[in-house]
């Protein structure tokens, strides 16, 4: 056996003993969990290389740390060391794709700055006790930032042979699986938004989270993962694509934007604006170099300028609309507005067609007058919905056969511009008629138009209609969300918020060593949390836990912020519970204060991670200062909690002035039939099964600046080894741009790349070790070239 294989072969073996370990002692009880390991060891067992197929759609899904309380070591290390195992069994020599130089080069710098940064963050080593794998503020959280890092360059030679010589793979398994995950994490968002705020309700502050656990001190994981993966479903969406890809693609764009918009994310704004601009423009530019910009400016400057002109009009009439007759009259507009593109692209004759529109009006007209005369008792729909639902129908059935069908479809349209008009006045009254008279005149302008051609306005290509469909969706979903009250005070907010993350980043600056060492290679990976807490220079305590031990007893010590604004973010010790509705339970705890007075907080409440509602709460309770442990118990009833399957969680906080307090023995037990609910309620095995949420002020959790943290975390190499990769990555995906060719277009890569750059200016990402591993994967995939043609033999 070749020295190379027994190399890879070794080290497989050392990943699956290391999954033994970890699966031994990781909290698998009650889960899922055993079933998808079990699962995607057998794919990997019969195809290794759809490991770039599921683990992109399994890294941001599967996150069960408020179940188990672990984010130390996580789910996604177990399966990552599945993955590890199989790849490098079957890692045999072969063609691989290649880095550019200055990435290559750069790659082996961040590893030697990883390094460096890993073994800074662990000083001083500490004893390995109940804190050590639980608390941002213990040094083992060097740990858990690292092991991104290590993860993503364990994974690079299995990335290069899945990828292929020609880079194939990357089409055929990384994007299908980074979009996977996609629909995953947009299907958890709009089903928290379902439980929570309500799908449609844009002017409550709630902010999802998704399934990401990591958010639960606030930071931008999701925000970050959405950036990086949208723009990867214009892979799909441009050039050519099978239909069942761009009908995939078409279903998750509406869905993936809903999530993006609902997260009310200025950065994240920022970023589909960006990706959005690199995917017009790089093809653009590249079509300008090969047709010339003078040649191209002559033969399409009218078409681009009336082009942009239509675009603008539409989203300003769409908006009047929306803000004048709400979601019924948009909705009516955006099916109107479908119905003329698709008549402007017949052959139309005006006689037909004018004696077509008439005759719908009149009809249209008649009705009107005749439906409100009754009501019948069986009416689902007011007439005028159910009109303009009738006109659609008859519209699309008459387009299956347009050339003997099309007076038919000009009655349909007639029908459609007439009720478009009436819904939105049923609904609003008099206000909506100037923005319905604009839209009607917008409606009609492109069939006007047609006539006057004689000939039809478009050709309805596969391409074009995948692209209009594609630009009514991302319109059914911004006009809404944008004429949100919340959206609208984010914005107002702009200003302020900018200024306190600018005197963040100096207080974040200010709590770093001064010595050479410090400056040219940084505090250290993981090391933010614990020295703002002890340096921070505007005097802040944030809050804190710990587990500690007594006499053989081990109890949970959760200690109040103090800020010099005046206002305490209390930190919530939290788990999920299975309670059922109009249940009556036992609720005790024991508590005991060693300091000044303190209120304890003990609710049952729905909550996915950061907000709650509906809660039960124990009466508020002062525990002054006494030795003894008191015991507090109460019998409650949640008659409503869970019954619309939100999950319902008990939470644990403490408030006060310079106060802590001890928690021991919790219980929540059924007056039923006296079934215990609260797993580990004395904290015998620390954080298990309880997960902690300090979410309303978080800066003290993280750095909120990509570059700044590299640079806090590991220096001038760190952040000069990032900025190499990327840059070159985006200069070979430049140059890539200019020839034609078969896989991902380069576009599509540089738009998710940058995009995760605009998150990163306000937020720190590689704090989240999943989300820094997706990052690596797709710069790693980006910055990769086919590699190179065996060489001949001359005879």
């Amino acid at each position: 056996m070749p020295l190379r294989l027994q190399l890879t072969r070794t080290m497989s073996l050392v990943f699956f003993a290391g999954f033994v370990l970890a699966a031994g002692v990781y909290p698998l009880r009650d889960s899922w969990l055993p079933a998808i390991l079990l699962a995607y060891g057998a794919l990997l067992c019969w195809r290794p290389a759809l490991w770039m197929l599921a683990l992109p759609a399994l890294l941001p899904a599967v996150d069960l740390a408020p179940h188990t309380g672990w984010f130390f070591l996580e789910e996604i290390d177990l399966l990552l060391l599945l993955t590890a195992g199989f790849c490098y069994w079957h890692l045999a020599p072969a063609r691989l794709p290649r880095f550019p130089p200055l990435f290559t080069v750069s790659l082996a710098l961040l590893v030697a700055a990883c390094g460096i940064g890993l073994w800074r963050g662990l000083q001083p080593l500490p004893a390995i006790d109940a804190n050590a794998f639980n608390n941002y503020l213990s040094p083992y959280n060097a740990l858990r930032v690292g092991k991104a890092w290590l993860w993503a360059l364990i994974l690079l030679p299995p990335l290069k042979r899945a990828a292929g010589p020609g880079l194939e793979g990357l089409q055929r398994l990384l994007v299908p699986g980074m979009l996977a995950g996609l629909l995953l994490v947009s299907c958890a968002a709009i089903h928290e938004r379902m439980l929570f705020p309500g799908l449609l309700n844009f002017a409550s502050d709630y902010r999802i989270t998704a399934p990401f656990s990591a958010m639960h001190t606030g930071g931008a994981a999701l925000d970050g993962y959405l950036a990086l993966s949208f723009p990867l479903l214009a892979a799909w969406l441009l050039g050519r694509q099978s239909p069942a890809r761009q009908m995939a693609a078409m279903v998750l764009l509406p869905l993936a934007l809903y999530a993006g918009l609902a997260t009310f994310s200025r950065g994240l704004y920022l970023a589909y604006a960006l990706a959005f601009a690199i995917l017009l423009g790089v093809p653009l530019s590249a079509r300008l170099r090969e047709v010339g910009a003078v040649r191209f400016a002559r033969r399409y400057w009218r078409t681009a300028l009336a082009l942009l002109l239509v675009v603008l009009l539409l989203g300003w009439m769409l908006d009047l609309v929306f803000r004048s007759s709400g979601y019924r009259g948009f909705g009516a507009a955006l099916a109107l507005l479908a119905a003329t593109l698709l008549l402007s692209a017949q052959a139309l004759r005006p006689a037909v067609l004018i004696c077509g529109l008439v005759c719908g009006l009149a009809l249209a007209g008649l009705l009107a007058w005749l439906l409100p005369a009754f009501d019948p008792p069986l009416a689902l729909l007011k007439p005028p919905y159910l009109l303009f639902i009738c006109s659609a129908l008859a519209f699309a059935a008459a387009l299956l056969r347009a050339r003997v069908m099309l007076p038919l479809a000009a009655i349909a349209f007639a029908g459609l511009l007439f009720n478009a008009a009436w819904i939105a006045y049923h609904h609003a009254g008099e206000p909506t008629l100037m923005p319905s008279a604009g839209l009607l005149l917008m409606a009609v302008s492109p069939v006007a138009l047609n006539l006057a051609r004689r000939k039809p306005l478009w050709r309805p290509t596969r391409r074009l209609l995948s692209h209009a469909l594609a630009g009514a969706l991302v319109l059914a979903a911004v006009v809404p969300i944008v004429n949100g009250y919340y959206v609208g005070e984010r914005f107002a907010t702009t200003s302020g918020d900018l200024a306190t993350r600018v005197r963040h980043w100096n207080n974040v600056l200010a709590v770093m060593d001064d010595d050479p060492a410090t400056v040219l290679l940084g505090a250290g990976l993981g090391k933010f949390p614990s020295l703002y807490f002890w340096r921070n220079p505007v005097h802040e305590v944030p809050p804190a836990y710990r587990y500690l031990d007594q006499a053989g007893n081990r109890y949970l010590r959760l200690a109040t912020a103090d800020y010099p604004a005046g206002y305490g973010e209390m930190l919530r010790m939290l788990q999920i519970v299975k309670v059922q509705p109009a249940t009556p339970y036992l609720l005790a705890v024991d508590v005991r204060n060693g300091g000044p007075p303190a209120f304890l907080h003990v609710n049952l409440c729905e909550r996915q991670l950061l907000y709650p509602q509906g809660c039960v709460a124990m009466p508020l309770r002062q525990i002054g200062g006494a030795p003894a442990w008191q015991r507090l118990q109460l019998t409650i009833a949640p008659s409503e909690l869970g019954r619309d399957g939100a999950p319902v969680q008990l939470e644990i906080s403490t408030e006060g002035e310079h106060a802590a307090l001890d928690i021991d023995n919790v219980s929540l037990r059924s007056a039923v039939d006296h079934r215990e609910l609260v797993r580990n309620g004395d904290f015998s095995e620390a954080n298990t099964w309880w997960f902690f949420s300090s979410d309303h002020h978080h800066l003290p959790w993280h750095v909120k600046n990509l570059g700044l943290n590299l640079y806090f975390e590991m220096g001038w190499p760190g952040l000069l080894a990032y900025a190499g990769m990327l840059g070159s990555a985006c200069a070979a995906l430049l140059r890539r741009s200019r020839s034609t060719g078969h896989g991902v277009p380069p576009a599509v890569w540089l738009a998710s790349l940058l995009a995760f750059q605009a998150v990163g200016l306000f937020d720190s990402l590689f704090d989240v070790p999943r989300i820094t591993l997706l990052f690596m994967l797709v710069l790693f995939a980006a910055a990769l070239s086919p590699a190179t043609p065996p060489r001949s033999v001359r005879s």
